[in-house]
């Protein structure tokens, strides 16, 4: 700041009117400032002994001169003789009423006090000056000059004096002093009437000279002033009265207005922030002036941010914070998200490393951030949770890997975690259902940086509090979350190590809090991941538990029958490391813990206190003891035969409970081994059987692990136990003694076991569960056992393997009884499920005959009488309702039945051929008579199945031409081993031709594929002398297909759409019709030089077919094909067989690397090359 005096004025002479005085010599300068000084301190006595009428002006010259002197001349104090008179003599001229006097006389003393030139530079040549009093006046009259003065030079002069002064120290006795020396001043003011004490009343002054100075348009002043009243609020002695009266006279509303008008000019915001933050430090008063100013602080705050270590960035954030805590209610909900925002670019850029903070700053904004998630509003602010989620993320991101170096303001990075974690969980459920995303970001976040310092602190040894903090936000999310997530971190927490980690925290911080903490923590996990409250026993016994493992397992191993804390040490120490066994944890050696359990076992023999639930802590004890044989099985570590025989008749005489608890597998696995055990599994199973059906999914209470089925069908399917054996054993006796409730729990169990893991069917059948499964169906049970039962056989079936069918008396005995079963309770007009079973397990029965196993209950399906006369009905109530057909799809009952039907004539006929085909005349299936014929056997004959074809829906249709290829293959093969005729008529043959043809062009492929293997077929039964081939050969449709085949040949887009996925099927058939004995002349026609010629044209190496293969080298053996024609085509196979070949290398590569099939296409290639070489 530079003050305006003599040496701003823009004239000065020595003597008005002369120019001479560049001309001085150095010793003539000497002593014009000698006399300059002699005359104005002559001038300036007491103003009582003035002349009336000396003018004023006289007076200002001899100012100007000695400012000009003193400003310009190096060491000018030295030319004044008595400097302090001089000083007083100017003090006392502050009282002269002219401004510009004024003016000048404050700047003369601001360049003495600069020169040093002062009554309190030197105290000690001044013992009769009193420095109180000159101090006052001065103080007093410089104030006054302030106050009334509108000139903005005068003000810096004051302002620049005032301070220059406040840093001797001039004033502290009048305004911040020793209250002794106060009074002892103002005692000897003998003027003082008023009874407000003398500091006080300089203090008001004081306040409100500075008022105007701060409204003023001159920046300078404006600083100048605000660093003014900075310094005075700078003091080391007691202000209590300077900021209650700057408070009171409203001083802070007039800084907040600078702040206002500032345009974020830095230097005021500086100052400002400066003076506010003295202001703040009495908080009572202020707070309310800091409250009507508040939203000036916001774009102050937003300024400082985007500024790194800005000087006052921190006094700004602790303004911002004072107001939020002491005075929250004032903020709008816009104005709290706009600092969140704020303080959360702040973290980002600081995380990111755009933007570096002090660690004051950091604590401030966390602190902010808190404080805001704290307020009752907070809940309604929309963008605070997605802002609140970013901001603890940097803080944490950006603290806590760098613990060493950030070990200050990881516990506010911490808090600020903690605080967002409750700020979740707070509010009704609309408002945290919105907060979801910040829930989990906040375990995500514990599950990332805090488990990883967790784990480097047992090798670091990091600080306590960090981790009392952490473990804090470990409890409230373990104890106050969702159930679901509660159970996700815990099984987090326990698969990260954390029972070898809580040991490790207690022994680096063997503190009794630590150690509550730590086992509280344990005790919530273990809630989660057992279920049942077992942790509810590590709360009861932590005080009492030791802090490392080895005695743990000491404590295990003692007789605590009269000891009521030590059994509940017992049992905390069961739950501890039993539930480490689930993430394969080991605290002691696998030798040393068995140890401990059988001593365990021995001394106390299954027996706990009163107050501790036995029947809970039994069923632990056999899962922990089961765990430690299991994983102790094939190594050489011995066990106690007495302890486990003590543990195995505790079992068998107490209560416990199988699904009471998380079973480990390789627990569960031993169990069930031991032969001995096979009683009280038994009923273990039954209950699990039970529970089951009652939910299928069965589930823990609070737990994360499934007692489930998908375990016991894994223990059935590795064959290493006797579960199987137990759950047949289980249903022989509950048929004879249990009830209808219970057989049906144990087969639906058996049944389930059998669809998650079908492979097990051989498992069941060596336990003879047929024989189990068929004495149910002669007993009076309801349908819902036996629907289960079928359900069961069918995927017995539908899995078999060799050993599941090779018991087939069992297997006869159970078809037997199906079968009578079904006959008497048959009604295809309903959607009874169970009949549709039994269904599908007679054409599983007849699958597995056609490889020559279950051969005699095959036959009992295919001569059964009742089974025949029905399947003949069906097929003719379907077949009567002729056009109608259509609209009895599989989704009617009727229609679901045929179908059904149609899939057991289906396996009948190719077990007939498997089974029986040496007493089978396959063209009575061809024979045609007014009257209902009934078979001997399960069939149908070929015009029914036409029938069905035409008329039915797609299934049928399907059905129904796999049939009619199955028959007419049968025929075909048995006419070819007789050498036989055929029996039926040209009449007959035609109308099963024309609906083959018809469909030939279905839209189904597979429709269409099956009605092209029966046409060609049937074409080419000529060689056995018959008429059909005057039938094949007058076919107006095989011409149709024919032709369309041409077409698709010559011009490919030409041709309809659904004829574009029949042409293997035309060429099939064409190749048929040329190898009749005389072709049509239809075919000769078409096939002729010029279509050919076209044909030969459009194919290339790529689109060549092994059908197009064969339909040329028929037309070649018929002689349809010219020179010109076999030389095309000999080029054209040559380059397909170099791509060919080229395709076998690739193949073969691929197969080596990914481990592909070998490629199809060699078959190909051979006729190729044959054709080639012709």
């Amino acid at each position: 700041m530079t003050p305006s005096g003599a040496a701003t004025h823009g004239y000065f002479c020595w003597n008005r009117g002369s120019k001479k005085a560049t001309s001085n010599t150095a010793g003539d300068e000497d002593d014009d400032l000698r006399c300059c000084i002699q005359r104005v301190v002559c001038w300036n006595r007491p103003a009582k002994k003035l002349h009336p009428h000396r003018p004023v002006l006289e007076f200002d010259d001899q100012l100007h001169c000695l400012g000009f002197l003193l400003n310009s001349i190096k060491g000018a104090a030295a030319y004044i003789g008595d400097a302090v008179s001089l000083f007083l003599n100017l003090v006392n001229n502050l009282r002269l009423p002219s401004d510009e006097i004024r003016g000048e006389i404050l700047f003369m003393l601001y360049k003495l006090s600069l020169l040093n030139a002062t009554p309190w530079d030197n105290i000690c040549d001044n013992d009769n000056v009193d420095l109180s009093a000159v101090g006052k006046s001065l103080l007093q009259l410089s104030l006054e000059v302030l106050l009334k003065t509108q000139n903005d030079a005068v003000r810096l002069n004051c302002i620049a004096l005032l301070l220059a002064l406040a840093k001797k120290e001039a004033f502290d006795i009048l305004l911040l002093g020793d209250l002794s020396l106060i009074k002892s001043v103002e005692e000897e003011e003998s003027s003082q009437t008023d009874d407000v004490p003398l500091n006080a009343s300089i203090i008001v002054l004081f306040a409100d000279a500075v008022k105007g100075s701060l409204l003023s348009t001159n920046l300078e002043v404006q600083t100048g002033t605000l660093d003014l009243i900075f310094h005075f609020l700078s003091s080391d002695a007691n202000i209590c009265v300077v900021l209650q009266t700057l408070i009171d006279e409203n001083v802070a509303d007039y800084v907040f207005e600078v702040l206002r008008l500032s345009g974020n000019n830095d230097p005021l915001v500086i100052s400002s922030i400066q003076v506010l933050s003295l202001l703040a430090t009495s908080e009572e008063m202020f707070k309310e002036k800091l409250a009507i100013g508040f939203s000036t602080l916001l774009p102050v705050l937003h300024y400082v941010t985007e500024i790194p270590f800005h000087p006052v960035q921190s006094q700004v954030l602790r303004l911002v914070w004072i107001c939020i805590a002491n005075c929250s209610g004032i903020l709008s909900l816009s104005q709290e998200e706009q600092i969140a925002c704020t303080l959360t670019l702040i973290l980002r850029r600081n995380d990111s490393g755009e933007l570096g903070m002090c660690s004051e700053t950091f604590a401030l904004v966390c602190s902010i951030l808190i404080e805001i998630m704290r307020s009752p509003s907070a809940h309604d602010i929309q963008k605070l949770p997605s802002l609140i989620e970013e901001a603890s993320k940097h803080a944490i991101s950006s603290t806590l890997p760098h613990a060493y170096d950030s070990a200050f303001l990881v516990p506010h990075s911490l808090r600020l975690l903690k605080e967002a974690l409750i700020f979740c969980l707070e509010g009704n459920t609309d408002k945290i259902s919105v907060k979801k995303d910040l829930e989990d970001s906040v375990i995500e976040i514990c599950g990332t940086y805090l488990l990883h310092w967790l784990e480097t602190a047992v090798v670091d040894g990091n600080d306590d509090e960090t981790l009392g903090e952490i473990l804090q936000i470990f409890h409230i999310i373990l104890s106050s979350t969702c159930h679901n997530k509660q159970l996700k971190f815990a099984e987090m927490l326990a698969s990260s190590s954390w029972f070898s980690l809580s040991f490790g925290f207690m022994g680096l911080f063997p503190t009794d809090h630590v150690k509550s903490v730590v086992y509280l923590i344990t005790s919530s996990i273990v809630d989660k991941i057992l279920g049942c409250k077992y942790g509810e026993t590590i709360r009861d016994a932590y005080v009492y538990l030791p802090s490392d493992p080895t005695e743990l397992v000491y404590l295990l191993g003692q007789c605590s029958s009269e000891d009521f804390n030590l059994a509940s040490c017992q049992c905390a120490i069961l739950v501890i490391l039993y539930a480490c066994s689930f993430y394969n944890e080991r605290l002691v050696a696998d030798s040393q813990l068995l140890s401990s359990v059988e001593q365990y076992i021995l001394l106390n023999g299954g027996k706990f206190p009163y107050e501790i639930a036995g029947s809970v802590m039994l069923t632990l004890l056999v899962h922990l003891y089961a765990f430690v044989r299991g994983i102790s099985f094939g190594c050489t570590i011995q066990h106690s035969p007495e302890a486990e025989r003590t543990l195995f008749h505790v079992m068998a005489c107490k209560e416990w409970d199988l699904l009471f608890i998380r079973v480990h597998p390789i627990a569960l696995k031993w169990l069930f081994q031991k032969v001995e055990l096979l009683e009280p599994l038994s009923f273990q199973m039954l209950n699990f059987c039970r529970t089951f059906c009652e939910d299928r999914t069965v589930v823990l209470l609070n737990s994360s692990q499934l007692v489930d089925i998908k375990m016991v069908a894994e223990l059935v399917f590795s064959g290493e136990t006797s579960l199987s054996s137990l759950l047949v054993s289980l249903l022989n006796q509950i048929i004879k003694d249990g009830t209808e409730d219970e057989v049906f729990s144990v087969v639906n169990v058996i049944a389930e076991i059998l669809v998650i893991s079908p492979c097990s069917s051989s498992h069941f059948t060596s336990s003879g569960v047929i024989d189990a499964v068929g004495s149910i169906y002669c007993s009076p049970y309801s349908s819902r056992i036996k629907t289960v039962c079928s359900l069961l056989i069918f995927n017995i079936l539908y899995s078999a393997s060799a050993l599941t069918v090779y018991w087939e008396d069992e297997w006869l005995a159970l078809t037997m009884k199906l079968l009578e079963y079904f006959n008497s309770s048959l009604d295809y007009t309903s959607s009874d499920q169970e009949q549709k079973i039994l269904i599908g397990i007679f054409c599983l029965i007849l699958h597995h005959s056609a490889s020559k196993v279950l051969i005699e209950p095959a036959k009992a399906i295919i001569l059964n009488k009742p089974l025949v006369s029905l399947t003949d009905g069906i097929i003719q109530e379907a077949c009567a309702k002729g056009p109608s057909l259509l609209q009895y799809n599989q989704e009617t009952d009727f229609g679901g039945f045929m179908i059904l039907i149609l899939q057991l004539m289906f396996f009948s006929l190719r077990s007939l051929h498997a089974i029986l085909d040496p007493s089978i005349d396959w063209q009575e299936f061809l024979q045609h008579s007014d009257n209902t014929q009934f078979f001997s056997v399960v069939g149908i004959p070929c015009h029914d199945l036409c029938r069905l074809m035409h008329f039915g829906p797609y299934p049928v249709k399907l059905i129904a031409s796999q049939c009619l290829l199955e028959l007419l293959t049968r025929i075909s093969d048995q006419r070819s081993y007789l050498n036989a005729e055929l029996r039926c008529s040209a009449q007959y043959m035609k109308s099963i031709i024309a609906v083959i043809e018809g469909l030939v062009l279905s839209q189904d492929s597979r429709v269409a594929e099956n009605c092209g293997s029966c046409l060609s077929m049937i074409l080419g039964w000529e060689k056995f002398g018959s008429q059909e081939n005057m039938v094949g050969r007058e076919s107006k449709w095989s011409r149709l297909i024919m032709e369309e085949f041409a077409v698709a040949l010559t011009a490919p887009g030409l041709t309809s759409k659904s004829f574009s996925n029949q042409q293997k099927i035309a060429s099939n058939i064409a190749v048929s019709l040329l190898k009749l004995s005389q072709v049509p002349e239809w075919l000769t026609s078409l096939f002729d030089s010029s279509l050919i010629s076209g044909v030969v044209g459009n194919l290339s190496a790529r689109n060549v077919t092994a059908d197009i293969v064969k339909l040329f080298s028929e037309l070649m053996t018929k002689k349809y094909l010219t020179q010109e024609h076999i030389v095309s085509l000999h080029n054209l196979f040559q380059s397909a067989e170099d791509r060919s070949m080229r395709g076998v290398v690739l193949s073969r590569s691929c197969r080596s690397k990914r481990q592909k099939k070998r490629w199809q296409g060699a078959p190909t290639k051979c006729v190729l090359c044959s054709l080639a070489s012709c």
